[in-house]
């Protein structure tokens, strides 16, 4: 019991003060590409990044789990699921990302995002895609076994568009109502703008580049290489500037079933391994 308290001194105070609700990649292969993104928006986890790509999917799901930062007591989950809607209605997804921190059976703190998706495809021909996509999230957190609770309601938007087939633009915002939490002291949640470019010199080769302004901290850059060694394999990697990260990744495809990986490592954090596991019918 000593123990619980003083894991609820020290965790509940450093997750106020650190913020919640941080970018914690909700993608294994995206993570791969150093957190960059918004530009690729080609798999259902696109819902977490740039829900405008949601419009070139047809019905697609994928899984997520991690321990961050190596930690068993921060475990991160998520779910994305993806389907096109008939005559010309775009694709509705639905995503949740949620973060647990335990001790024992007891949970001290646990996050919860869930999304609601629509994309639609705004402007097609021979040179060029453009499409348009939303999110509607509800943001749910609690402490303390959910003794301690509040919740509130944010919106994404996302643009992405194909030039001449090798390349590719993305642009997102998030939580554009800058949605708040708290009663006397409200606290802001996580608000931002990122722009990607993806360039894809060869079939099976994508390389990207992305820029990404918290409206609260400072500017980050990222990008990364991903390449198709082989019919089932690819292989990539990334680098994010503030923090510094390198990261690696692999996805397996195999009949529609997909698994990918990630590692990142960090000069002081512990290394974390991501998974996915997806599906496309």
């Amino acid at each position: 019991m000593k123990k619980l308290i003083l894991l609820s001194l020290i965790l509940i105070p450093c997750a106020l003060l650190l913020g919640v609700y941080e970018d914690y990649q909700s993608s294994a292969r995206a993570r791969g590409l150093g957190g960059a993104f918004v530009g690729v928006a080609d798999d259902v986890n696109t819902i977490f990044f740039n829900p405008a790509g949601l419009a070139d999917l047809s019905y697609e799901a994928k899984v997520g789990f991690a321990q961050l930062n190596g930690e068993k007591f921060s475990q991160y989950k998520t779910l994305a699921v993806g389907g096109q809607l008939p005559k010309k209605l775009g694709t509705l997804g639905l995503g949740m990302r949620m973060l647990d921190v335990d001790y024992e059976d007891y949970s001290l703190m646990g996050e919860q995002i869930w999304s609601l998706s629509h994309a639609i495809t705004l402007q097609k021909d021979i040179h060029s895609t453009i499409n348009f996509g939303y999110n509607v999230n509800y943001y749910n957190l609690s402490f303390e076994d959910g003794d301690e609770k509040d919740d509130a309601f944010g919106f994404d938007l996302g643009v992405s568009a194909l030039l001449h087939t090798r390349t590719k633009l993305g642009f997102a915002i998030t939580n554009l109502g800058r949605a708040k939490m708290g009663f006397e002291n409200q606290l802001d949640l996580p608000s931002s703008l990122a722009m990607g470019v993806t360039y894809m010199p060869y079939d099976g080769v994508i390389t990207t580049l992305e820029v990404k302004k918290d409206f609260a901290e400072s500017t980050e850059f990222m990008g990364g290489v991903e390449a198709r060694l082989f019919e089932p394999l690819y292989l990539r990697f990334g680098v994010h500037q503030n923090p510094a990260t390198y990261s690696a990744g692999a996805t397996f495809v195999l009949e529609g079933v997909s698994l990918d990986y990630a590692f990142t490592y960090h000069s002081v954090l512990n290394p974390t391994h991501y998974l996915n596991l997806g599906y496309k019918f």
